[in-house]
């Protein structure tokens, strides 16, 4: 294997595998691949449940295979001065790297131990702007479960319809939903780990520019910018969503995000010197107070909001109301509420293209 390329797309083809290489020192698991032909270079990472694949250019002059532990040739290469970089295979066992005066020698792994790369059809498929995609991921993804006490729940649930996507995450103490259309002519529903969203969102670019997302048997494929992630999927039932949504409402207030937003985050200062982060809602007429208290003090706001329905004292987790003022992008939410031990509904005026609940904290009488 010998070629020559430039260390900004050397890095950037490695800093986007790397995100699939194994931490787990001496294995194969822990090399990204390279394999040189006529056309050009394919690097590969995987530690198994999560394989990425991407091509960048190169002027080859020998093709063959190479297995290069990925943390360190990132590291090194990361260092180089910006000039081209080449790569020639010494013999079986190393490699040796070298940018203007900077030669390094590496050891490499047999590239014949390499997994294979899973193989999908690509029948079941839907094609929705990267840029979209990212904004969906982002906004729902902070709901995922963290814990694996109930695996199903740390993964995204991608609700395929015809024309169009929904994708839902919670955690049991919140939901986000969050819907567009889409290139599709299916109706799937699968379950994707939050680790390998979380992977696609960095990947993918903030452009109009499509991705296709494909689905057979327990994997999914997404595929954009000379670059494929593979993931398997999350086996279970998941939560059936649409019933946990509430049909109708007793009370609805309509308020200015940033001014909630700003409000909440002074009242959790205090909160979260307390045992539980807790903020307390009361809505009355045009207002709407907002206190938390502590042992080191206490607060109070009210901020002018549009009501109708029944007055309401309830209480919230300061964190969990911020995560979702932090992803909303209109200057205007609708909270949306039943009783005080009820879940909330915070969504756009007149659409769902977005939903997201919250359960709140349960108060003791005074």
């Amino acid at each position: 294997m010998q070629f020559t390329c430039t260390k900004t797309n050397l890095l950037t083809a490695i800093g986007t595998v790397n995100r699939a290489a194994s931490k787990m020192q001496k294995t194969i698991l822990e090399c990204i691949l390279f394999s040189c032909s006529e056309d050009g270079i394919t690097l590969k990472a995987t530690d198994i449940a999560l394989s990425i694949k991407t091509e960048m250019e190169a002027q080859v002059e020998k093709t063959g295979d190479a297995a290069i532990p990925a943390r360190l040739l990132y590291e090194i290469i990361n260092r180089f001065p910006d000039s081209d970089v080449s790569f020639s295979s010494i013999n079986e066992n190393s490699v040796e790297i070298s940018c203007l005066n900077s030669k390094v020698v590496l050891q490499q792994m047999n590239p014949d131990e390499f997994p294979v790369f899973p193989v999908l059809e690509q029948n079941e498929q839907i094609k929705i702007p990267q840029n979209i995609l990212k904004s969906m991921i982002n906004q729902t993804i902070f709901a995922a479960a963290i814990n694996e006490d109930k695996p199903i729940l740390t993964g995204l649930f991608f609700d395929i319809g015809k024309d169009s996507l929904t994708i839902v995450a919670l955690d049991g103490y919140r939901m986000a939903v969050r819907k567009q259309q889409a290139i599709s002519d299916i109706e799937k529903n699968c379950v994707i780990p939050a680790r390998t969203l979380r992977e696609v969102s960095r990947i993918i670019d903030d452009t109009e520019e499509n991705i296709k997302i494909s689905i057979s048997g327990n994997m999914a494929l997404f595929e954009a910018n000379h670059t494929q992630i593979f993931t398997r999927l999350l086996e279970g039932e998941y939560i059936n969503y649409r019933n946990l949504l509430p049909k109708d409402c007793a009370t609805s207030v309509k308020v200015e995000t940033g001014m909630l937003k700003d409000s909440i985050e002074r009242a959790s200062i205090l909160a979260r010197e307390g045992s539980n982060n807790v903020v307390k809602f009361e809505i009355r007429e045009k207002n709407l107070d907002i206190t938390s208290n502590s042992e080191m003090g206490n607060i109070d706001e009210k901020i002018p909001v549009i009501t109708e329905g029944n007055d309401l004292k309830i209480a919230f987790n300061a964190k969990y109301v911020l995560d979702v003022l932090k992803c909303v992008e209109e200057p205007e939410i609708l909270m949306q509420y039943n009783t005080g031990v009820s879940p909330c509904i915070v969504k756009q005026e007149n659409s769902d293209i977005y939903e997201y609940l919250i359960l709140p904290v349960q108060l003791r009488e005074d």
